[in-house]
């Protein structure tokens, strides 16, 4: 970390809350984050900032040692507060501004996917002003229903639809568009559910998840007891290996540092990337840590290395 700073704030600032759809998971992921390093021994001070106050006070930033970005979603993940970070000379976790910008969108991710040679389901984007129809989409499209439908820069699964039928499709459409102009259109994988984690270039071990029914949205990933995860995954080692082999390629193709979490779904024995999160949540209930634990790093040594990487 930078030496010859004043630490009479406390070493590290948790910059959290925000402004996106998801300053609630930010919030959560903060408080963990900034308990979790005073366990580690590191002086923490929690700032629920809005995104727009990281430049308005970045004064006060400058007495720490390091920020750990928290934020989820929105400038505190897509690469603009990281950007503003970098101009003002102030040292943070995760990932670079451009690396951030490319992780959180979905459709320049899947171009990148495709182009290194990572299996991801097939997709199409619709990237004009206006909405599209239900039959034009399905003109279009190279596959048929069920279709995932998303708003390409939102992460917590914040307005996706699994969509089984034309009815579905349109509502998903519909609540896409409510977060942006963007939409896209994915081949729904039926499979098992699946992620791997990265650490300063460390793969962790391979998380599975087990929805309460559903799929895994919002509710299940943030409510307690709505979901199973076993760690380990329960995989045959050829099948474990190729998803670690394919999450630390997706990490490296998109240009992430410090740490990530690579989402897949299994058909069989054939993985699917999803996305990378360049910012991937770290509450109780997160999968970071989960991976972490089954390797031996409980929670305040996990976020202990990742402000020592800065």
């Amino acid at each position: 970390m930078p030496q010859g700073k004043s630490n009479k704030r406390g070493e590290i600032a948790v910059l959290c809350g925000g402004t996106s759809p998801e300053r609630e998971v930010s919030l959560n992921t903060g408080r963990s984050v900034q308990k979790a390093l005073t366990q580690a021994g590191f002086g923490a001070d929690l700032l629920d900032w809005t995104e727009r106050e990281v430049i308005e006070k970045h004064e006060i930033l400058r007495d720490y040692d390091a920020v750990f970005i928290g934020y989820h979603g929105g400038a505190g993940e897509d690469g603009r507060v990281q950007a503003a970070l970098e101009l003002l000379g102030i040292g943070y976790t995760g990932s670079r501004p451009t690396a951030c910008a490319i992780a959180m969108d979905k459709i320049q991710s899947k171009r990148i996917f495709e182009q290194v040679g990572i299996p991801t389901p097939r997709w199409f984007a619709w990237e004009a002003s206006f909405a599209p129809s239900v039959e034009e989409l399905l003109r279009r499209c190279e596959f048929e229903l069920p279709i995932v439908v998303k708003p390409p820069s939102q992460g917590s699964t914040v307005g996706i639809t699994i969509a089984r039928s034309n009815e579905q499709l349109a509502e998903g459409i519909e609540k896409a568009r409510e977060f942006e102009e963007r939409i896209l259109f994915e081949e729904f994988i039926p499979g098992r559910e699946v992620t791997t984690a990265i650490l300063d270039g460390e793969e962790l071990p391979v998380v599975e998840i087990i929805p309460d029914g559903g799929f895994y949205d919002y509710e299940h990933k943030y409510t307690s007891g709505s979901s199973r995860y076993v760690v380990p995954a329960e995989l045959p080692k050829r099948i474990s290996d190729k998803l670690v082999y394919f999450g630390k390629k997706a990490f490296e193709a998109l240009g992430l540092r410090h740490y990530g979490r690579v989402d897949f779904r299994l058909d069989g024995d054939k993985p699917f990337c999803l996305e990378v999160n360049a910012l991937p949540g770290m509450t109780s209930l997160s999968l970071v840590p989960k991976a972490a634990a089954a390797a031996g790093i409980e929670f305040p040594e996990l976020v202990g290395r990742i402000v020592k990487m800065v």
